[in-house]
């Protein structure tokens, strides 16, 4: 209820821009209605019976709910863009492939404005198309994960489907993001299976996965640390030997295709991706809108947090309090990288235009809490969770995909 008491535009400054022009009455009651909906959704929550359907082909399911999931987004794709491609429809067809911070992002849309202008498609409808691919394969993600983590799992993937982060996949036109996460929406499900199961496919299909999705957009490389010592140091040799490889293998087609007379690169022959110093200088230090560790640093971090994901940020300093498992402190040390990636970049990329950078953070703290949740709680409390989840959730996302749809 803290937030109730803090009068506009704190601490929740999306929450406002998103749905001040739908809200009847005066914004500053929209704080207290928010918390309202979350507590008589716990309240219902009570009343709501056990559900645990059982499917028997997942991966047929999988395939109608990317199917679903497909049009749902494409039906709901933004038409507000920031970043990289605003006024995508007025520019001209980028000519280089190579970006420093996302070389296989900048390599894909390359490719995908090029072949749409060949069919005659708008540049934002090109893009846009295979964003809600990416977006509507993370769901299928997303609803495989749940299946593993709760027999309850239809509660735990309407928790994940109602986050804001999910407004990343309707549409949203940028190079790598967008991508970046989905994949790492398909590294949580095959790095949970080998991490149970000790199984070498699953290993090599998430250390993969995980390479692609760095090569989509750097940030991904948050995951490092806690796949290198939860999924590779617990693993048998001849398991982390193929994942090692399955990791590598990705990376040097990329620096092969960068060095080959084939390519199309900028800023010289490596495509600038071979000098971290040079774009730490330029973006890190000489690009800041205000001073790291600054009052309105930490308060753009919450906002985007908030925003993103309300009920998970509340979750989290108990989720990391009680993490105990193998799979929990695994998904707890890769909270932790991505919240690293919000404090250290928040100040560079401004506060609204590139939040798509870190959407990656409320996906993974999302998954640790319901993963903490599901093995602490009892199962009609977590089902009380999961109805205020739900709600808080979807009021913010609602309000999040509003604001792409209003002229700011």
């Amino acid at each position: 209820m803290l937030a109730a008491t803090i009068p506009p535009p704190y601490p929740d400054r999306w929450f406002y821009h998103g749905i001040r022009d739908l809200a009847p009455w005066n914004v500053r009651y929209l704080p207290l209605a928010w918390c309202v909906a979350m507590i008589l959704a716990d309240v219902a929550g009570s009343w709501l019976p056990r559900w645990s359907p059982t499917l028997r082909r997942p991966a047929w399911s999988a395939l109608l709910v990317v199917i679903v999931a497909f049009a749902v987004l494409w039906t709901l794709r933004v038409p507000q863009w920031l970043g990289d491609y605003s006024g995508l429809d007025r520019a001209g067809l980028p000519w280089f492939t190579i970006e420093p911070a996302e070389p296989l992002g900048a390599f894909t849309s390359y490719y995908t404005l090029h072949w749409g202008t060949a069919l005659g498609l708008k540049n934002s409808t090109s893009v846009g198309l295979v964003v809600t691919t990416f977006g509507a394969s993370a769901v299928g993600a997303l609803f495989l994960w749940s299946r593993i983590v709760s027999p309850e799992w239809p509660l735990v993937f309407a928790m994940l489907i109602s986050s804001g982060f999910m407004v990343l996949f309707c549409g949203y036109p940028e190079k790598g993001t967008p991508k970046s996460v989905a994949l790492s929406a398909w590294y949580i499900y095959f790095a949970t299976v080998a991490i149970g199961q000790h199984r070498a496919v699953f290993a090599a299909a998430a250390s993969a996965t995980l390479a692609l999705a760095g090569l989509m957009h750097g940030s991904a490389l948050c995951w490092l640390p806690a796949h290198g010592w939860y999924v590779w140091r617990t693993a048998p040799w001849r398991q982390l030997l193929v994942g090692v490889i399955a990791f590598i293998v990705p990376l040097i087609a990329t620096l092969l295709y960068v060095r080959s007379p084939y390519a199309v690169v900028f800023e010289g022959p490596w495509g600038n991706i071979a000098a971290p110093w040079q774009w730490f200088k330029q973006y890190c230090i000489t690009n800041c809108e205000y001073d790291f560790w600054s009052v309105n640093h930490f308060v753009d971090i919450l906002n985007c947090l908030l925003a993103l994901s309300p009920a998970a940020l509340l979750c989290l300093p108990e989720a990391l309090a009680n993490a105990s498992t193998i799979r929990e402190r695994w998904l707890a040390l890769g909270s932790l990288g991505w919240l690293f990636l919000s404090i250290a970049w928040f100040p560079v990329f401004g506060y609204l235009s590139d939040w798509d950078i870190f959407a990656g953070t409320p996906l993974v703290i999302s998954c640790f809490t319901i993963v903490v949740g599901t093995r602490l709680m009892p199962a009609a409390n977590f089902r009380r969770l999961a109805c205020a989840w739900i709600a808080g959730s979807l009021i913010h996302t609602a309000s999040f995909w509003w604001l792409f749809h209003t002229p700011l």
